[in-house]
């Protein structure tokens, strides 16, 4: 079982040349859940209430709320992708220390 994952996870901020703490393990749950609201399920946009049952929530709301600024980008896809190109603008220069 793992016990903590902030070790691990600042060896992998400062190999990337950012610092302690900015990379934790909600990043990855905001990430996930901006993606997956950009997957289809049988050709129609996946529901926010699958979404928030994956998640464990109950249902939509905590998805609506706490994530329903994330899912902007228009592309739709059958399964969850990371496109770097979608987040150029906001990561900015910490693209350049991972592609380098």
């Amino acid at each position: 079982m793992i016990q903590g994952l902030s070790k691990p996870l600042d060896a992998i901020a400062q190999s990337a040349a950012w610092r302690d703490g900015e990379i934790r393990s909600k990043m990855f749950r905001h990430t996930y859940c901006a993606a997956r609201l950009q997957t289809l399920d049988h050709g129609e946009p996946v529901s926010p209430f699958t979404v928030g049952k994956e998640l464990g929530h109950g249902g939509k709301s905590l998805v609506e709320q706490i994530y329903g600024h994330l899912g902007q980008v228009r592309h739709r896809a059958d399964m969850v992708e990371y496109r770097i190109e979608n987040h150029r603008e906001v990561l900015a220069d910490r693209l350049t220390t991972l592609t380098d």
